[in-house]
């Protein structure tokens, strides 16, 4: 067996990969011949594998993020009951053994899951990193949860229910993606996948019984916001939303992430809020009693050309 095919059969017992992580998600985000596999197996079994995905840019490999993608970077099963030294001492020779078996690359940047807390081998091998941050609402009863939420969230929930916004869970992806990129407008970006991109992530993660759309609506039977959860064994992630900005004021993306969160409680699972750097963003999801967890996104060049065109870049810019 190739380790890609290996690494299918491990994904379908090891319950414990992040979702983003799964060959079955690689797939859809990356195509599947776009990503490969770094496994490490001691007497016959797999102890651990980093997914990358490989792609051409001009005279250049990237391993880069996929679109969509919070997390990939190592997973690693440990022995049970190995002390704190050991632990570090078996993530070095595993980690170590990963990075040796990256294919021939002249830029390499990942976002590493937040449960990865020591990124030393990576630095010992050359790379650096940049810490960011994700907000995780861990589990919990959802009574206990809902008693965290800012006085402002649940009033504004209230706000919503009075005005007779209800919440749905629906399967119309145009009508999702038609949201989605009306918020992109409204902060003046553009989008950077396609429909088809989320037509076919939402089928292939509906046939794993691994994602769900909320919709909110008005009195008027209007859709007015959405979002997109995926969801594994242990987390469920907000990894997409959408706003119709005409009606942002009426509170339906806080009555959508209400029931997300209740959603997530409800099976045994924290909520992430898949995090971001923007003020105003981080303000929100800390308001509901999220939890911030850093994450490390680790990055390496190994191309002269590619730092020369980069500076180009910057200095065209100014």
């Amino acid at each position: 067996m190739t380790n890609k095919e290996k690494y299918r059969e491990f994904c379908k017992t090891e319950k414990d990969i992040p979702i983003f992580s799964k060959d079955w998600w690689l797939d859809a985000v990356c195509g599947e011949n776009g990503w490969d596999i770094c496994l490490v197996e001691k007497g016959g079994q797999i102890v651990a594998s980093m997914p990358y995905c490989l792609k051409k840019d001009g005279i250049f490999n990237i391993i880069e993020m996929p679109p969509l993608t919070q997390t990939l970077g190592p997973y690693i099963k440990y022995p049970k009951g190995q002390k704190n030294s050991k632990k570090l001492s078996w993530e070095k020779e595993l980690m170590s053994s990963l990075i040796e078996q990256l294919p021939k690359y002249d830029v390499f940047n990942q976002s590493f899951h937040h449960t990865i807390t020591n990124w030393l081998p990576f630095y010992w091998k050359g790379f650096n990193q940049s810490t960011r941050y994700t907000y995780v609402i861990e589990w919990e009863s959802f009574e206990n949860i809902e008693k965290k939420f800012d006085t402002d969230i649940r009033r504004r929930k209230k706000k919503a229910q009075k005005a007779g916004i209800e919440v749905f869970v629906g399967e119309d992806i145009e009508k999702f993606y038609e949201l989605n990129k009306k918020t992109y407008s409204r902060k003046g970006m553009e989008i950077s996948y396609s429909l088809e991109f989320v037509k076919n992530l939402y089928k292939k993660c509906k046939k794993k019984g691994a994602c769900k759309i909320f919709f909110t609506k008005d009195l008027k039977g209007k859709v007015i916001a959405a979002n997109f959860l995926v969801f594994d064994k242990n987390s469920v992630y907000y990894i997409m939303g959408g706003i119709d900005p005409e009606k942002k004021d009426l509170g339906g993306m806080d009555l959508i992430l209400y029931e997300s969160i209740k959603f997530a409680a409800e099976n045994g699972k924290s909520f992430d809020f898949e995090g971001s750097m923007i003020e105003s963003i981080e303000k929100y999801f800390r308001s509901f009693g999220a939890v911030q967890k850093p994450y490390f996104q680790v990055y390496k060049t190994n191309s002269k050309l590619w730092k020369i065109n980069n500076y180009i870049d910057k200095v065209l810019k100014w």
